[in-house]
């Protein structure tokens, strides 16, 4: 895939992500306080639990971390037994109540209760009783899920300045990650959305180019290191739609041009050893020529003379 290519690529993923984001309304997520859950058990607590989420997402929401809970109080209104001569039976009327609240300023925004009944052999299995006859499906809890919504918005309108100016401060200390976060939450049903959505690409633009001078400066120290392939692992981990990512391409051509220098140097150390080579067997051979031809010429000449090779070699 080409670079121009992997541009458009990731840029239309990027987009697609915020996109579906700002589609969705608003996060809630299902929370049991200590007291709840003792009052409950593990079990019955963590199925109730279960049931609230449930309760979330049929009804247009989605149950993620965040501000906003749906959290239950339970009330028993008559703890009774009935002895039915075999075993005793303990009766339970509670009333349940889901209340949609600010988990940090514990503003409540909305609540619906419903009333239950439900008899077992123990009081965890009356607990479970009850907790089984909730149902998801109620009307009223779908009335309340939606009743919420405007009123989150409008607390999101109201803490508009203070998020703001949260988020500026995060960005100044370079902090763009939880920056992001601060942005994450905040609905598309706000009246200032459109510039928070705006905010949120500036935001995810210097997350991006803090990643890209990083991995670049990393990568330099590993190339330096002889770790080449580890440089490279990290510039193929850099998002292309990085404002910056000039600075990897930047990193990539010098590595080629300085991979090609030490090929050429290496190539012309090679020729040169070879060329050495080559002037060391030509001077052996010229050598041994040489050295044969005055060999022939001092027999020629000493047999003119009468003696031997060896005699004018040892003077014999």
């Amino acid at each position: 895939m080409n670079l121009l290519r992997k541009l458009s690529f990731s840029l239309a993923f990027v987009l697609a992500a915020l996109s579906l984001r700002a589609q969705a309304v608003i996060d809630l997520s299902a929370y049991i306080d200590d007291e709840t859950a003792a009052q409950l058990g593990d079990n019955n607590a963590a199925a109730l639990k279960n049931k609230i989420s449930k309760i979330i997402t049929r009804n247009g929401m989605a149950d993620a971390a965040g501000l906003f809970v749906v959290t239950p109080t339970l009330t028993i209104t008559d703890d009774g037994a009935v002895d039915t001569g075999m075993t005793t039976l303990h009766v339970l009327r509670a009333d349940l109540t889901l209340s949609v609240k600010n988990l940090f300023e514990d503003t409540v925004f909305g609540s619906q209760t419903i009333s239950l009944q439900a008899n077992g052999k123990s009081m965890e299995a009356c607990m479970r009783s009850l907790i089984n006859k909730v149902n998801v499906n109620d009307a009223r809890f779908a009335k309340l899920i939606g009743d919420v919504q405007q009123g989150i918005a409008d607390y999101y309108t109201r803490q508009m300045p203070k998020i703001l100016a949260k988020v500026n401060s995060l960005v100044a200390r370079e902090e763009y990650e939880d920056a992001m976060a601060a942005l994450a939450v905040i609905p598309e049903s706000v009246d200032e959305y459109e510039a928070v959505e705006e905010l949120k690409v500036q935001v995810y633009d210097k997350l991006l180019a803090g990643e890209v001078t990083r991995a670049v400066a990393q990568a330099d120290i590993l190339v330096r290191q002889g770790d080449i392939d580890g440089a490279l692992e990290l510039c193929r981990a850099c998002n292309p739609v990085s404002p910056n990512y000039g600075e990897v391409i930047r990193f990539l051509n010098r590595l080629d041009a300085q991979a090609a220098a030490a090929e050429a140097a290496a190539m012309e150390q090679e020729l040169r050893k070879m060329d050495a080579e080559a002037m060391r067997a030509r001077t052996q051979q010229e050598a041994a020529v040489e050295a044969q031809s005055l060999k022939a010429e001092r027999a020629e000449s000493s047999a003119k003379k009468g003696k031997s090779l060896g005699e004018w070699l040892f003077g014999l």
